[in-house]
């Protein structure tokens, strides 16, 4: 589980959406809190991370914890990259973006991911390429 996970970071860092999926059960259910609504199936997972990597082409995810607890392995990632492509419906801007977010992920018995869900904070990442105005100072 912990390889997979390891290859599906890499397949992230190298922009490589049939890599994220190569471990990914073909009836995976993904949640992405971005997304609003549960993926269903590796295409639509596909999709949605060559989405991601449009909108953020030098995307780079890292690992700074993780915790497995058969058959669910948690982790904490710090997630950067420059807004080069539409996101969410928001045109590219240009700027770049840090975010921290935590993904869980199960696993069946063959090691292949069958769910996982996606905790970013959407938001921040919307104020810092520019689609939302920054909070007012205290």
């Amino acid at each position: 589980m912990l390889a997979r996970a390891a290859d599906a970071l890499a397949a992230w860092n190298r922009g490589d959406p049939g890599g994220i999926v190569a471990n990914v059960a073909e009836d995976v259910i993904w949640r992405d809190v971005a997304l609003g609504m549960p993926l269903h199936g590796r295409d639509a997972l596909r999709d949605a991370a060559q989405a991601y990597m449009t909108a953020f082409p030098d995307l780079r995810i890292e690992e700074t914890s993780s915790t497995l607890a058969i058959p669910r392995l948690a982790q904490e990632l710090t997630i950067t990259g420059t807004h080069r492509g539409e996101l969410l419906g928001v045109p590219p801007t240009g700027r770049w973006t840090e975010n921290y977010a935590a993904v869980i992920t199960t696993f069946d018995e063959d090691g292949m991911m069958i769910e996982g869900a996606l905790y970013w904070n959407a938001l921040a990442v919307l104020r810092q390429i520019g689609a939302l105005p920054e909070a007012a100072a205290a």
